[in-house]
C-alpha cells in the first residue's frame, strides 16, 4: 500500500469518526468559520488554562478535507500556548496534505486557521 493510500485512509477515518469532534460545555473561546463559496462551516471550542490550550474540539458541516484538517489542527495545538497556536502558519497545515496555496482543496484545508 502506498503512503498516498494510507493518507487517504486516514482522511476518511477522520471524516467518519473525527477525533476532537464535539462541543465543549462552558468553553473559554468559541470561534466559527465559514466558506460561503462551498458551504463548509466549522465551529471551534477551546478550554484554556494558564495560557495553554487544555482542550480543543469542533463541530462542523464540512467536506472530508475540511473535517480532517480541523481535526489535525486541533491535535497540533492542544497543549500549546495561545501564542504558539496562533503562530501556526497555513504552510504547515498545507504540507501535511502535500499541497500548497494553488492546490484544489486549499480553502477547505485552511478554513479552521
Amino acid at each position: 500500500m502506498s503512503s498516498q493510500e494510507d493518507f487517504m485512509r486516514e482522511l476518511v477515518r477522520r471524516f467518519k469518526n473525527p477525533p476532537n469532534y464535539g462541543e465543549i460545555e462552558n468553553a473559554d473561546i468559541v470561534s466559527e468559520e465559514a466558506d460561503y463559496s462551498c458551504g463548509d462551516r466549522v465551529k471551534l471550542y477551546f478550554k484554556i488554562g494558564g495560557n495553554r490550550i487544555l482542550e480543543a474540539k469542533f463541530t462542523s458541516e464540512a467536506c472530508l478535507f475540511c473535517n480532517a484538517s480541523t481535526s489535525i489542527l486541533l491535535d497540533l495545538i492542544k497543549g500549546k500556548t495561545i501564542e504558539e497556536a496562533l503562530s501556526l502558519k497555513e504552510e504547515e497545515l498545507l504540507s501535511i496534505f502535500k499541497t500548497d496555496s494553488k492546490g484544489p482543496r486549499y480553502r477547505c484545508i485552511i478554513l479552521p486557521l
